[in-house]
């Protein structure tokens, strides 16, 4: 795909034994542009349907394109944690300088800001997000336009609260899932079996025996463990059946 500039896209779910499949790919330019978005997300509503609920990293393109095809069909967009924290640490851990310890302190109050899930805590949002930035405003380092961007960026972290946090999030169904970490895993296994020389005609079928294999190996995984349960509960079928000794 290098020869046009386009980057290899996975759409995933997750079956009902909790494993990843691929439903859908799509090519974009390297850029990303929200028009090539747009597109591909047409392309998935018109064949597919629009799903309940779409993790991404956060990309602004692809959040206007979300919003643009699917903002009436009710799905609901979340972010990835880990791209979060990613972010995080890319923005904020400039401002800490050598001072790891107030660093851990910061990243600590974000965690437990993001995964506590008691619903009737969305009211104390605000109080613990403000103490998260005044941890941040406590220290010294960097210049003045380093502070602005990187409090600028926190300050709109905070506003997509409902986008990330569990206590806001954990009102959907996700299946347990909490970021793009699926789909990562899938691209990154791609990238041993796919070449950037290959035809449009030949990564598809590369996608489609990857996918293929991975579904035969969860047939044969799940056939297996019947296959052990059936042994398990014969062997105590037997066992109870086994005629008692008589007593002397």
């Amino acid at each position: 795909t290098n020869r046009f500039k386009l980057k290899l896209g996975c759409w995933t779910t997750i079956d009902c034994n909790g494993k990843t499949v691929i439903i859908a790919f799509s090519l974009v330019p390297a850029g990303e542009p929200k028009d090539a978005f747009v597109w591909a997300f047409k392309m998935f509503r018109k064949h597919l349907g629009a799903p309940t609920v779409k993790f991404t990293d956060g990309d602004p393109g692809m959040a206007g394109a979300i919003q643009i095809v699917f903002g009436g069909d009710g799905t609901t967009h979340l972010l990835c944690l880990y791209h979060i924290f990613t972010s995080l640490f890319k923005h904020m851990r400039k401002l800490f300088g050598s001072d790891k310890a107030a660093w851990r302190a910061f990243v600590d109050m974000f965690w437990r800001i993001a995964k506590r899930s008691d619903l009737r805590s969305r009211c104390e949002f605000a109080a613990e997000f403000a103490e998260l930035t005044a941890l941040a405003q406590a220290t010294t380092c960097c210049d003045e336009k380093t502070r602005r961007l990187a409090f600028e960026w926190l300050a709109e972290l905070g506003e997509r609260r409902e986008q990330w946090a569990a206590r806001f999030t954990w009102k959907h169904l996700t299946l347990d899932v909490h970021s793009t970490q699926r789909a990562e895993a899938i691209h990154s296994a791609l990238q041993h079996i796919i070449s950037s020389s290959d035809k449009i005609n030949k990564l598809w079928e590369k996608v489609q025996g990857f996918e293929s294999d991975r579904c035969f190996r969860r047939f044969m995984d799940q056939h297996r463990r019947e296959l052990v349960h059936v042994h398990q509960h014969s062997r105590r079928v037997s066992m109870s059946a086994r005629p008692m000794e008589p007593t002397p």
